[in-house]
């Protein structure tokens, strides 16, 4: 069983009062049945550092950090994501980052996310370069098209002093990365809005979070 954080949203109700959500899209219950059939999946609720007790009593072997908006929009998201992250690693499983994701791990582990990208990777697609890393999906030397819908970005020089990026956007910024021991990743783009899974992205969920659980 693996689990996936969810993104928090804020609905106006004609006539006011305002009602705050978690929310997963449906797009990730398509792309997981495609990556990885007959995986139980969890959501988890943003409750903040109450998740530890939640968690602990599930047989979780990986854990996903979806994305949604930038750290800081919603402080109980970022809490709850940070306890998951923290309690995961106390554990040795897989953590993979998808957008937000990844720029939450990166924060975490020591680096920092530059916003001010403007829309160079927001609603488009764009080609990576990548590089070696244990793990990578990819091939050193590929090139490959990936979707993007972030307006932060994280820059080389900003990138957490564990972390080695191994996919590369042309403006330089991070588009994946890993760590050494190979349990974490965190890619830029979303795997779960390509109309058909990308076999790039299929090998790197079966190899993160079925081959390392």
């Amino acid at each position: 069983m693996i689990a996936i954080s969810m993104r928090m949203t804020r609905h106006i109700y004609p006539g006011g009062g305002e009602e705050v959500r978690d929310a997963l899209a449906h797009d990730w219950w398509r792309f997981l049945e495609t990556a990885l059939p007959g995986m139980r999946v969890f959501p988890v609720p943003n409750i903040g550092e109450s998740v530890e007790r939640l968690v602990q009593e599930l047989p979780l072997t990986g854990l996903i950090l979806s994305g949604g908006d930038d750290w800081g929009v919603f402080p109980q998201r970022d809490l709850t994501e940070k306890t998951l992250v923290r309690w995961a690693e106390r554990r040795q499983l897989p953590i993979l980052g998808v957008c937000r994701g990844a720029q939450v791990l990166n924060l975490l582990l020591g680096g920092r996310v530059a916003p001010g990208f403007g829309t160079a990777h927001v609603r488009t697609r764009h080609a990576l370069q990548t590089y070696s890393c244990d793990g990578a999906p990819m091939r050193a030397g590929a090139s490959v098209e990936v979707n993007s819908y972030h307006s932060c970005a994280i820059r080389q020089e900003d990138l957490a002093p564990a972390l080695t990026p191994w996919a590369v956007a042309g403006d330089g910024t991070v588009e994946g990365f890993c760590r050494s021991d190979g349990r974490i990743m965190g890619i830029l783009w979303h795997p779960e809005r390509e109309t058909t899974a990308q076999t790039h992205d299929i090998h790197l969920f079966q190899a993160l979070l079925q081959e390392k659980a």
